[in-house]
């Protein structure tokens, strides 16, 4: 398995990529698999939607969050490079307590 996946490619000049971190993918491919669909469905909507969207950035840090559902898709922005850093997938409880461990 590689280092990192690309879960969305750009496919104009004003979408982003989504790079999802090994973490995030293990994560991703633990959940069922309608679960796992929406996810990767909110990943590529983010991916061109980023331009428009007002992206939530959490207290304290520099990862932002998107909600799916009752999961939480942690991520980071390169503005420069147009590319979005998938770091963490996972319910909303759990997924801050990983946060805060690092």
């Amino acid at each position: 398995m590689k280092k990192s996946s690309n879960v969305s490619k750009p496919k104009n000049e004003q979408q982003w990529e989504a790079i999802i971190s090994p973490t995030a993918l293990r994560r991703l491919e633990r959940l069922p698999k309608e679960v796992a669909q929406d996810i990767i469905n909110k990943i590529d909507w983010l991916c061109s939607e980023s331009n428009t969207i007002k992206h939530s950035r959490l207290k304290g840090g520099k990862e932002f969050s998107l909600h799916s559902g009752q999961y939480r898709i942690l991520y980071l922005l390169d503005r420069s490079q147009r590319r979005i850093d998938i770091l963490d997938i996972g319910k909303h409880d759990e997924v801050y307590k990983r946060l805060r461990k690092v």
